[in-house]
């Protein structure tokens, strides 16, 4: 079975700089979610709203099953996310249940910090207040995952010392 460590966060958080620092310092391979879901099917996902939440964790798993050959990675993603009438949609634990995840990495940021990468990265304007929900939403989902899957969490702030990170993700 596939030993999954998973890398949390919303978008404009910094994982891809993150797992960018990982890439140099240990060499398990790391695996972007919405890359494996395209992967496998049409993704119901534009502009950083998911129609069908359901449907995307299910080409998600099968992609995961299906398409990764090695037996540990990392998975860049998420445990909520925007639905299409803005509201925030927690990822139902079953999904979590299917793949085997042996630790979490939960990773926030300010959220003034996170608009404005989003902005000028993608050209997006949430509100501070829907990003605020949805990243207090991806912490508390994570502590609860963690607990219910009893697995190792780190809760990691963007910019602390990232040896912090390294030695957590090589522990496992």
């Amino acid at each position: 079975m596939k030993k999954i460590i998973l890398l949390s966060g919303i978008h404009g958080v910094g994982k891809g700089y993150i797992t960018g620092q990982l890439k140099k310092e240990i060499s398990i391979p790391i695996y972007e979610a919405s890359k494996l879901i395209r992967l496998n099917g049409v993704a119901s996902d534009r502009d950083k709203i998911v129609d069908n939440v359901a449907n995307n964790q299910e080409l998600l798993v099968n992609s995961i099953n299906n398409l990764i050959k090695e037996e540990i990675f990392i998975l860049d993603g998420h445990t909520c996310l925007i639905t299409a009438d803005r509201n925030i949609e927690s990822i139902d634990i079953n999904y979590f249940k299917k793949i085997n995840i042996i630790g979490i990495v939960s990773i926030y940021d300010d959220i003034n910090i996170i608009k404005e990468r989003i902005y000028k990265r993608d050209n997006i304007n949430f509100s501070k207040s829907l990003l605020d929900d949805l990243q207090r939403t991806e912490i508390e989902n994570t502590k609860r995952l963690s607990k219910q899957l009893c697995t190792p969490l780190l809760v990691f702030k963007n910019g602390d010392n990232i040896n912090r990170l390294i030695d957590f993700v090589k522990s496992l």
